[in-house]
């Protein structure tokens, strides 16, 4: 029997919508349409989760997630266009158009002790491998991460069930953990990424229990396939508060088991060159998210490891080695040793490459023979563009980007010549990649 968590009721709190003043129609006919024809055949199902949660604070939801007695098998039978997915928790994707209704069965999880059952499966370091033990809607809420996610909307009643008193967290402005906050990281340690994401996000406060571990279990994340922190990652920074997020991977150290030799750059970054740097790359991606324009991780990822590659090129410099052939040296090393810590996709690093690469070529002036060749580059602009980042933080000379600028406009070629392509980059041997878990 689930041993009763402390904070937890024996029966949920019923939010009637006159106080939460949400209604089924700010849901998805999708959602709704699954939750309704789950309880037609006997299967109690919820819409949960950052739906629920994003609707009450004001933010447009992504997606809406349902949460049902049902099991996948049963709910695979009552939907034509779905499949079961997963390994590490079994889920349902119905398909409507462009929107998948994600469908979960009720969970059992560990205990509020952090002990698991017999049939749930553990790491050495208490990392959560396997959890397909299902259970009751109390034991369901009581396993998921934050109070603030374990919301049910019922859309039938148009009320909110509350187990874990996630409701008057989010009118508090509180993000709690559900359970003993040190078995949770250890049991996920991506939650602490998730916690420094909804910080941002919602500019709600971390509860001081749930704050007080981070910092000590930090470590934690070198446990966590390499492949699965860049979705993290991507999430952290493409979402509108990439200023906000890095901020608070700073104060809880979780920038070093993400990106060691940025925090190594930013510990001796004595005139403050480094950090500005990343605060204009940063700014920049936040500004193009709110105008609506594509974000990209490609200048983010270059202010990261420029510092680092350029104290490279000096060592390489003094042993006699000309400037760009240490530079390719130093991004070899680099990009190597980075992919142990986050596995960034070659078509990311190869853009990354080209924009530091370029940096040299760009610093050696519009006056050498290869300027106009240059213009010719298929990442030409963004190489100019993350130029003018390095001037904006006083990196390098405003002259060196107006002079290329007012030469582009004066020698308007083609990004790419026709019969010309990306430049061919070596051939690297495969790389083992450790499966993304579902």
């Amino acid at each position: 029997m689930l041993e009763q968590e402390p904070g937890s009721r024996p029966e949920p709190l019923v939010i009637p919508s006159v106080d939460h003043r949400l209604s089924r129609e700010q849901f998805s006919d999708a959602s709704r349409f699954v939750v309704e024809r789950l309880a037609d055949q006997g299967y109690p199902a919820y819409i949960v989760g950052g739906g629920v949660r994003d609707l009450l604070i004001g933010v447009p939801p992504k997606d809406f997630d349902v949460a049902t007695v049902a099991r996948p098998d049963q709910v695979r039978r009552l939907f034509r266009r779905s499949r079961i997915i997963g390994r590490r928790f079994r889920l349902v994707h119905i398909y409507f158009g462009s929107e998948i209704v994600e469908v979960a069965t009720f969970r059992s999880g560990t205990l509020p002790s952090g002990h698991a059952p017999a049939n749930l499966e553990l790491s050495a370091a208490g990392r959560l491998l396997r959890d397909n033990v299902y259970g009751t809607e109390q034991q369901d809420a009581l396993r998921r991460d934050f109070t603030m996610n374990a919301l049910y909307f019922d859309p039938v009643s148009e009320t909110i069930r509350d187990w874990v008193g996630g409701y008057e967290d989010i009118r508090a402005r509180m993000i709690r953990l559900i359970g003993d906050p040190e078995n949770r990281y250890r049991e996920d340690p991506v939650r602490m990424l998730r916690a420094i994401r909804f910080e941002a996000r919602t500019g709600f406060s971390l509860e001081a229990e749930t704050a007080a571990p981070i910092q000590r279990l930090a470590a934690l994340l070198a446990t966590v396939p390499s492949a699965r922190l860049f979705d993290e990652i991507t999430k952290l920074f493409l979402l509108g508060q990439a200023q906000n997020s890095f901020r608070g991977l700073l104060e809880m150290r979780l920038l070093k088991p993400l990106f060691p030799w940025t925090q190594e750059m930013l510990v001796s970054d004595t005139g403050g060159a480094v950090r500005s740097l990343i605060e204009q790359a940063l700014l920049e991606t936040d500004t193009m998210i709110r105008t609506g324009h594509p974000p990209s991780l490609v200048p983010l990822i270059t202010a990261f490891l420029w510092a680092a590659t350029q104290q490279y090129v000096e060592w390489h410099e003094k042993e006699g080695m000309e400037t760009l052939t240490a530079m390719h040296r130093a991004l070899a090393i680099l990009m190597r040793e980075q992919q142990k810590h986050v596995a960034i996709p070659r078509r990311i690093l190869d853009q990354v490459e080209a924009l530091i690469l370029n940096q040299i070529r760009l610093e050696r002036g519009t006056a050498v023979t290869s300027a106009t060749r240059l213009l010719r580059h298929p990442d030409f602009r963004p190489s100019l563009d993350f130029l003018r980042l390095r001037v904006e933080s006083g990196e390098a000379p405003a002259a060196l980007w107006s002079d290329w600028q007012a030469f582009s406009e004066l020698h308007p070629v083609a990004e790419t010549l026709p019969g010309e392509t990306r430049p061919a980059h070596r051939r690297r041997r495969p790389r083992s990649r450790t499966p993304r878990p579902s």
